[in-house]
This record gives structure tokens, C-alpha cells and sequence, in this order.
């Protein structure tokens, strides 16, 4: 298990309260966030109500005998801890490595702190390392790739191990795109939520709260105009 993770899943836990409702990221320090969150519940018998981002987080956090519920269940969420896949200074980030990026980004936008926890190797100077993650319904989804295709944005297929499209978990495609050169990524998030077939994106920005970075202890919050 890696330290950094760990430390990092370590700082968001002691900063959940008891009887908070807490959403629950996907990935792998959100799993480790999610075993540990157990762990503290457990052995203090807190009160703990959680929302999960994915199938596979839900399975997870029930196996550690944690109260998980459809987050239509709930009328807010207090805290939400997750991962990210590139972060900027801004804390403006990419999310959807793992495919779940439009539960994640429901629960994000219904929360009222956002925690992400990563190590220094996601902070950089600008978004683009990583490609950006756009979910697709199935029906038409060649015209959209097509679309991207013509903006210069290189979409590739998120293809399975058997070569197969990659199914989310409502069903639908996701195309990874190549921002690097793309300078306004809040006009490029307003074009890719108006374009017909677009479920969501990956960019989540003004999102996170506080980034949590295992390997150097920080705690960096986003400045608020």
C-alpha cells in the first residue's frame, strides 16, 4: 500500500466529524480513505451516513460495515472525499481516470466541502497531462467523437482489456481527449456540456475545497473571490 496515500487518506479522516453525511470517492486512495473511515467509525461509534460515486465504491464501503445510501436519500452532503488525476494551482482539476466521473461530479456539486487527497505527482503547473474524460450516451456517439475530432481534441475510445468500448456505470461511453493546448478550459467545459450526446466531463473546476498531499503533509484551500 502506498504511504503517501495513506497519509493523505489519513489527514481527510480526522477531519470528518461524527454523524456526518460523507461521500465517497472512487480510486485508490479513496479506497484506502474508505477503510480507514471504517476503522475510525468503528472503534469511536460514530454516527457515519455515507454516499457512494460508483457501484464498486458502494460494494467497498459495505463491506467495511459502513451505512451507505442513495444519495436521493439524503438532502445534502456535508463532506465528500475523493482523488484526482491532475490538479492545478487553482485546485481546479481532471477526474474520471476510473470512469465515474458524472456520479462523482453529482455528489461533488451537492456537497458542501469538497476534500481531495493526492500526492504531489498530480500538482501541475496547468491542466493537460492527463486526458480529460467525456461520457457519452451510446446512440450517436461516433457524430460526437467526430465533433472532437474536428476541435483538434485527439478523442480515443476508453476501450476495455478484451478491446471492447468501456461501459460506465449509467451505460454510457467515454471518449479521452488531449487538452494540453487548450488555454480556456471553462469555455472548453461550457462547449463539451452543450454539445448533444455529452452526459459530463472531467474538468471539475472550482470543485476542491481543500487538497490534502500525502507525501508532503499540506493542506492547500482554494481562495474564494
Amino acid at each position: 500500500m502506498d504511504d503517501h496515500k495513506v497519509k493523505a487518506a489519513q489527514m481527510a479522516v480526522d477531519l470528518i466529524p461524527n454523524q456526518a453525511i460523507v461521500g465517497l470517492g472512487s480510486g485508490s486512495t479513496a479506497s484506502i480513505f474508505i477503510d480507514l473511515l471504517a476503522k475510525k467509525a468503528h472503534e469511536e461509534s460514530m454516527d457515519i451516513t455515507c454516499v457512494a460515486t460508483s457501484g464498486q465504491t458502494q460494494q467497498l464501503a459495505l463491506g467495511f460495515g459502513l451505512k451507505v445510501v442513495d444519495i436521493d436519500a439524503v438532502d445534502h452532503i456535508d463532506i465528500t472525499v475523493d482523488g484526482a488525476d491532475e490538479v492545478d494551482p487553482d485546485l481546479n482539476g481532471i477526474k474520471g481516470g476510473g470512469a465515474a466521473l458524472l456520479f462523482e461530479k453529482i455528489v461533488a456539486m451537492n456537497s458542501h466541502k469538497n476534500i481531495w487527497v493526492v500526492d504531489s505527482s498530480k500538482r501541475h503547473p496547468r491542466l493537460g497531462s492527463y486526458k480529460l474524460p467525456v461520457e457519452v450516451v451510446k446512440f450517436g456517439v461516433h457524430h460526437v467523437y467526430n465533433y472532437l475530432k474536428t476541435q483538434d481534441l485527439k478523442p480515443v475510445y476508453r476501450q476495455q482489456e478484451d478491446g471492447n468500448y468501456l461501459t460506465t456505470d449509467s451505460g454510457n461511453y467515454i471518449i479521452d481527449i488531449d487538452i494540453s493546448r487548450v488555454d480556456d478550459l471553462s469555455a472548453l467545459a461550457d462547449d463539451l456540456k452543450s454539445l448533444t450526446g455529452v452526459v459530463e466531463h472531467g474538468l471539475f473546476i472550482e470543485v476542491c475545497d481543500v487538497l490534502l498531499v500525502g507525501n508532503t503533509g499540506e493542506a492547500i484551500y482554494r481562495t474564494k473571490e
